[in-house]
């Protein structure tokens, strides 16, 4: 597979015995799965005992790239990290962007597998084909800053890194993966490499990306860009305030999750849209390698930690998890509680979801001031949003409860207690914190969170963009009809992007014809048509649902939390309105030929080839 758009070799690495082998990348396995999600998905599936501890030995930690990361295809740079996660117990890809997918590719690999745990906290370096385990005691308890400079430092210039911070080193289970300041977030995986005492992987090569017919390729790629600088999206939006250039339109539909759920707008929006982040904190863009849309921003903090007085992002979910879910619209301190996860390396969802259901609960009585370690808990408060932050960061206090996720904190407390209120306040599906769109104002994003092969993900099926921004064509976001359909075509079409390379930011430009073009070119592959290439997407989808079905998931699993299903949205547009989860899945499941318990049928599996 060398010269189509893939490196060819996998690497598969065996921490107790400091023991690497490497393996061919099989064209077959390619074909059906391309890279990035589907490869990992395969390598995990095939590889992994069922029911084993995400946090024991056992457990494997894949970092996959794909055949056009690496290229010039606009925002080719990705890899993806796939692992059983500790949060959530289903499977879990992770994807990030940055520079370290390029850097792992042109060491020689299209990915790495590896499981077991060394005897001491170790480095994983990567060159030009080679592999080797160093010592890194001197990284611990580093941050992901931190610890990118000092090995950059040690190793040299060329090398890219992607790290874990002190949340990961201690387990916390809303720990990620970190590369370049950018995060495969969400899910735990940092909690998994933590438990393999494995720091950091450094990787270096001289081995460019080439692929199957380089002048159909650049023809390809060249339309891929023409697309990505052409639309308002892409060349407009997010280049000037970011992924935060949505806030505002989420808020007017009345989706915007405010105060733990408990509403739908934030009266406070405006102050921390992304004009007013432009205005006054922004001090410069940033992007990706191969990276044509420069969505990123960085943003001057105030009494940063460690010194620090810059940060990158926060985009729009980081925004939206520290501020309108824990009703704080001080920008200072969200940036500041920005930085602290980056630097700690926790996701800000789970973190912000994990300090808006201690605030609840705080206001509820549920938990005592001394509970919360003598914080002012209460929705608004900036500075106690903060403190807390920095708790969960740094394991401390509530903080220790709260790095292992809602789900678990809100079990421990209602058994402690004796109190159920503790469990309806937790926001989450299978255990991963909700993200930044009410299923109650979307009636698609609810069913998307009920069945993404992650837990409560919007990425896995974002209908947010037909639902409430209004892109292709537009979806009436109250009505459930035709829902499981758009469901669907979205997961199947998300499943393909994860797999090919390239960044969801530039899908907003492009469609799959483009993403065809480009595939066919660097691998050879001839897919004939788009739908054949949703196929693909298809498959890999119905991979990861055998994989939680293994792990015991059923359709009762597919499922909201209570208050998105039960109390009507008190206020604005979607004033009165429910998730109706139950006809959308039911219809779901039939369309996708799975059985009434959500299992992929026989005839389904033979169709993609799964048998």
């Amino acid at each position: 597979m060398k010269g189509r758009g893939y490196a060819g070799k996998i690497l598969r690495l065996d921490l107790p015995e400091a023991r690497c082998s490497v393996e061919d990348l099989e064209e077959g396995e390619a074909r059906l799965f391309l890279g990035g999600k589907g490869l990992g998905a395969r390598m995990l599936y095939g590889n992994l005992e069922p029911r084993v501890d995400p946090l024991s030995g056992g457990n494997i930690l894949i970092f996959a790239t794909s055949p056009l990361t690496g290229t010039i295809a606009p925002t080719g740079n990705r890899f993806c990290v796939v692992t059983k996660s500790p949060l959530t117990g289903t499977f879990l890809d992770s994807h990030c962007g940055g520079s370290f997918g390029v850097g792992l590719k042109e060491a020689g690999f299209d990915a790495i597998a590896i499981s077991g745990a060394a005897e001491e906290l170790s480095l994983l370096v990567l060159e030009d084909g080679k592999a080797s385990l160093v010592g890194a005691r001197n990284l611990e308890g580093m941050t992901t800053l931190e610890t990118e400079k000092r090995v950059k430092e040690e190793l040299g210039a060329g090398f890219k890194v992607a790290c874990i911070g002190p949340a990961g080193e201690r387990g916390a289970l809303i720990a990620g993966i970190f590369s370049d300041m950018r995060a495969a977030g969400r899910g735990g995986a940092g909690a998994v490499m933590g438990s393999k005492r494995l720091k950091a992987i450094a990787a270096r090569g001289k081995e460019r990306v080439r692929v199957s017919d380089p002048e159909a390729f650049e023809k390809a790629a060249w339309r891929a860009h023409r697309m990505v600088r052409m639309h308002e999206v892409t060349a407009r939006h997010l280049p000037t305030y970011g992924s935060d250039n949505i806030l505002e339109t989420i808020n007017e539909t009345g989706a915007l999750p405010t105060r733990n759920f408990q509403e739908g707008t934030f009266e406070s929006a405006s102050e921390i849209s992304g004009a007013e982040w432009r205005k006054e904190l922004w001090v410069r863009d940033s992007g990706c390698m191969m990276c044509p849309i420069s969505c990123a921003k960085v943003a001057k903090v105030e009494g940063g930690p460690s010194g620090a007085s810059f940060t990158e992002g926060p985009d729009y979910e980081s925004i939206w998890a520290l501020g309108a879910l824990c009703g704080v619209s001080d920008k200072g301190a969200i940036a500041r509680a920005n930085l602290l996860c980056d630097l700690y390396g926790i996701d800000t969802i789970s973190a912000g979801n994990a300090v808006a259901y201690a605030m609840e609960c705080r206001e509820r009585g549920l938990l005592k001031e001394e509970e919360v370690g003598n914080l002012d808990l209460r929705f608004g408060n900036g500075g106690a949003m903060l403190g807390l932050v920095e708790k969960v960061s740094r394991g401390e206090g509530l903080g220790k409860l709260l790095q292992s996720g809602v789900k678990r904190a809100s079990e421990k407390l209602c058994e402690e207690k004796g109190d159920r209120a503790f469990l309806r306040l937790a926001m989450h599906v299978k255990g991963l914190e909700l993200p930044g769109y009410d299923p109650r104002a979307a009636q698609g994003m609810g069913l998307g969170y009920a069945t993404s092969d992650r837990g409560g993900c919007h990425l896995r099926g974002y209908t947010a963009g037909q639902e409430l921004l209004g892109y292709g064509g537009g979806s009436n976001p109250r009505r459930t009809e035709g829902k499981a359909r758009l469901v669907i075509e979205r997961q199947n079409e998300k499943a393909v992007v994860d797999s090919s390379g390239i960044c969801f930011y530039a899908f907003f430009a492009m469609t799959l014809k483009e993403v065809r073009a480009m595939l066919e070119a660097a691998t050879g592959f001839e897919y004939g048509s788009e739908r054949n290439l949703e196929k693909v997407g298809e498959r890999i989808y119905n991979l990861t649902r055998l994989f939680n079905v293994r792990e015991g998931f059923r359709s009762e699993d597919d499922a909201l939390p209570e208050r998105l299903l039960g109390e009507p949205m008190p206020s604005g547009p979607a004033k009165g309105m429910v998730a109706n989860l139950g006809p959308m899945l039911k219809e779901y499941y039939r369309l996708r030929g799975w059985d009434e318990e959500g299992v992929p049928t026989k005839e389904k599996l033979e169709e993609l080839g799964l048998a």
